[in-house]
């Protein structure tokens, strides 16, 4: 996947408009901010037109349900990683990728810049490239109501806080197990940790861990 960047970057007509896209808030004024902004929204768009067209049984709360999960905040600083953002990101003195989103942001920016520099049919084929795995393991029909938000659905029935989520990132060699996540309800003093290659399957599993060891008799 890391290949992808080497390959969009030498395709790129503006050069500079790449670099800009790569560049956080805290190394220059002049930053990807307003590029991210136009990703974002071409993301969304992307991700809506696609879910419309494939699944034409679905209605208005599933597919909204469905694109939440492509478009989260989280997911798409997964997308980052996976093509080597995280190590192109022009930061300022001080300023760190981890535990924060400003992977994800540069992905968005990226994304804004395709479209500036080659037009919408190229973004979308970028886009496909990535999320194409993802299409592919939609389970549409099936109850879409994951662990994270079956959790918070029987916390805030019992009147509590949503849960927390402390999150370490172990780096690219350890696969599989890179991200580690800790689920907490500190009114209920119980946690449980989940492992996985993104931030969005190890929060899953850690929340799946917590409703199993605690919650399994819960609706």
């Amino acid at each position: 996947m890391a290949s992808i960047l080497k390959k969009l970057k030498s395709n790129f007509s503006d050069k500079e408009l790449f670099n800009l896209a790569l560049t956080h808030k805290s190394a220059s004024a002049k930053n990807n901010e307003r590029l991210e902004f136009l990703g974002d929204a071409i993301i969304n768009f992307y991700i809506t037109q696609k879910l419309y067209e494939n699944y034409p049984d679905l209605q208005e709360g599933k597919l909204t349900r469905l694109r939440a999960g492509l478009v989260s905040r989280g997911f798409l600083n997964d997308l980052g990683l996976i093509i080597g953002l995280s190590q192109l990101v022009k930061l300022g003195k001080g300023e760190s990728t981890k535990n924060n989103s400003i992977v994800g942001n540069a992905f968005e920016a990226v994304v804004g810049a395709i479209f500036l520099d080659s037009g919408l049919e190229a973004t979308k084929q970028f886009l496909d490239t990535l999320y194409f795995e993802e299409f592919s393991k939609l389970k549409p029909l099936e109850d879409l109501k994951d662990s994270k938000s079956q959790l918070q659905e029987i916390l805030q029935k019992k009147g509590l806080p949503l849960p927390k989520y402390k999150v370490v990132d172990h780096g690219p060699k350890h696969d599989e197990g890179r991200f580690e996540i800790i689920c907490t309800s500190s009114e209920l003093d119980i946690s449980a940790t989940g492992k996985g290659k993104s931030r969005k399957i190890a929060e899953q599993e850690a929340a799946k861990l917590l409703l199993e060891e605690h919650f399994h008799n819960e609706e």
